[in-house]
């Protein structure tokens, strides 16, 4: 196992691999290094780097895609758990067991879900660097199944009680207002009746324990969806439930994007009108527009270590922070 020193730009990726627990190298790209044009070289390099030295966990590569290679997925391990944790940091997963990782990396559907709610949450941390907009706090999916709070679903007073694990709830504040979002993420694999009973949980939560068990005093269902046809049939199967149940008032909290949180831009996907309220054919964007936050030109390539110098020599690599511990584990 390869000794390493983490410097400033190791200590970021680690963090925000404990947030969002799994990460790959174009995610933790987006995120910390949005300008990149390397076709994120330099961010696989210092992933590489960290896994070797067992700060992060590789896990198995997902499905090749079309065009390209396949990405590996990557999780904290031991190292980076304890120093995270000698740091104060907490631990978004406290229970670590590389072979049940790795099994469930094995789970194709499981991983692409995964990293899809991923995705939204990078453009919501994103949208956080960019523009005067906060997130005081970011539940996963993982943190919620540890405590779940349990309802009886509206209009079925014969049906036992569920849990209610949405895929993340975070909040965002703007300009001293917070708003909520519980996050589902939707690859068009569940039917009208198991979606319906989702629809029916979800509003008793957010009409009963939802407001004390997360200290909130509103609430946005906010659900992606791959395509134009899956988000219509939703919003109409959405609204269906509410009005067969009596709830026709709880529409608004259910808003359904067929955009892409990777191709959208970030202010676009959260400012523009691109979320679709239950049953609405008038789009609305999730949060007001606040001012934008002036960009220091030089830490528009993200985290940098002390030790670092850019090189201009290839334009291609103008941007790249180049250090004394890039051939380590070649």
């Amino acid at each position: 196992m390869a000794t390493i020193v983490i410097g400033e730009a190791d200590d970021a990726i680690l963090r925000a691999v404990n947030r969002m627990v799994y990460m790959t190298a174009a995610q933790v790209g987006r995120l910390l290094y949005p300008d990149a044009r390397d076709e994120n070289r330099y961010v696989q390099r210092r992933l590489r780097r960290l896994a070797e030295a067992d700060y992060l966990l590789r896990l198995r590569e997902l499905p090749t895609p079309r065009i390209g290679s396949a990405p590996h997925v990557f999780t904290l391990a031991d190292q980076g758990r304890r120093y995270l944790t000698s740091r104060g940091i907490p631990l978004t997963s406290p229970y670590y067991r590389p072979s049940e990782e790795r099994q469930k990396a094995r789970d194709n559907p499981f991983m692409e879900h995964s990293l899809a709610a991923v995705d939204v949450l990078v453009a919501a941390e994103a949208l956080c660097r960019d523009y005067l907009v906060t997130m005081p706090r970011l539940i996963t999916e993982r943190q919620i199944k540890r405590s779940p709070v349990r309802v009886r679903p509206l209009g079925r007073p014969e049906a036992p009680r569920v849990a209610v694990i949405p895929d993340a709830w975070f909040e965002l504040t703007v300009q001293d207002e917070s708003f909520y979002i519980a996050l589902e993420v939707d690859r068009s694999t569940e039917g009208q009746k198991h979606w319906r009973r989702k629809v029916a949980a979800l509003s008793a939560w957010a009409e009963g324990p939802y407001r004390g068990a997360f200290q909130a005093d509103n609430l946005t269902v906010a659900v992606t969806v791959p395509t134009v046809a899956r988000r219509i049939q939703l919003s109409e199967w959405t609204h269906e439930e509410l009005s067969d149940v009596g709830r026709s008032e709880l529409a608004d909290i259910f808003v359904f994007t067929d955009a892409s949180s990777v191709e959208t831009e970030p202010s676009q996907l959260f400012f523009d009108h691109l979320w679709y309220p239950a049953g609405s054919a008038s789009p609305v964007g999730l949060l007001d527009v606040p001012a934008p936050v002036e960009v220091v030109p030089e830490d528009a390539a993200g985290p940098v270590d002390d030790n670092t110098a850019a090189h201009a020599e290839d334009e291609e690599f103008a941007w790249a922070l180049m250090d004394d511990e890039e051939g380590v584990g070649h």
